[in-house]
C-alpha cells in the first residue's frame, strides 16, 4: 500500500478521539494545527475520500436534510496512526516563509536588474523588515492567548486538546516567532548586513 501523505494523518489524527464532519475536522485544524501546518479546506474532503476507498475511515451520510458526512476510524485507520505515531519522522522541516523570499531576492547593490519602486534598497529592507516584525508579532501573541486560555503550559483548559503534547507544540509556535521577532528587528534597525549567518543562539 502506497505511504500516506502528511495531511491524510491529520484528518487520521482528529478522527482519533471519535467520528467528526468535515466541518468539525476544519474548525479543529484552524484552532489546532493550522497554526503550524497549512491545510485547506477543500483537501479535508479530498484526504477523507482518499481514506474512505483504503478502508481506513467510514463515512456516514444522513439521509434528509444538510445530508452531513460524519467520519469514523475503521481499527485499520487506527492501527495506521499509531504507526506514523511511533516511526521515525523522515522528513526535517519545510520552511516557506513569503518574507524570507521577499528579503533573498532585494537588490544587494551588485545587481544588474532593476526591480526598484524609488526607495533606496535599505529603505526597502527596512520597510520589509517592519512588516515582518509586526506579523510576527501577531502570531506570538496568538499563540500567548491560546496558552493564556488554556491556562498554562501542560493544562487542559478552553482551548482544542491542549494536553502536554500539544503544549510542547505550542512551546515551538512561541520559541520560532520570538526568534522571529528577534531576527526581523535586527534587520529593521540596522538592514541585512547586520544578520551574521556565522552567529547562532545557543
Amino acid at each position: 500500500m502506497p505511504s500516506l501523505s502528511a495531511s491524510a494523518y491529520v484528518v487520521l489524527g482528529l478522527l482519533e478521539p471519535g467520528p467528526a464532519t468535515p466541518y468539525a475536522i476544519d474548525r479543529e485544524i484552524q484552532q489546532s494545527v493550522g497554526h503550524f501546518w497549512d491545510f485547506p479546506r477543500s483537501q479535508i474532503y479530498a484526504e477523507a475520500a482518499r481514506l474512505v476507498r483504503r478502508g481506513l475511515v467510514t463515512e456516514e451520510r444522513e439521509a434528509g436534510g444538510r445530508r452531513r458526512r460524519t467520519l469514523a476510524l475503521t481499527q485499520a485507520g487506527r492501527d495506521t496512526l499509531a504507526a506514523w505515531l511511533t516511526g521515525p519522522a523522515e522528513t526535517a522541516t519545510d520552511v516557506r516563509d513569503e518574507g524570507l523570499l521577499r528579503l533573498y531576492f532585494q537588490p544587494d547593490g551588485t545587481s544588474s536588474g532593476d526591480v526598484s519602486d524609488g526607495a533606496p534598497d535599505g529603505e526597502r529592507v527596512r520597510r520589509l523588515a517592519e512588516a515582518q516584525v509586526a506579523a510576527h508579532r501577531a502570531k506570538l501573541a496568538e499563540y500567548e492567548a491560546i496558552l493564556a486560555t488554556a491556562g498554562g503550559e501542560g493544562a487542559v483548559g478552553v482551548g482544542p486538546r491542549l494536553g502536554a503534547p500539544q503544549a510542547a507544540a505550542l512551546a515551538f509556535g512561541l520559541r520560532f516567532e520570538e526568534l522571529a521577532v528577534e531576527f526581523w528587528t535586527e534587520i529593521a534597525e540596522g538592514g541585512a548586513g547586520v544578520v551574521d549567518p556565522r552567529r547562532r543562539r545557543r
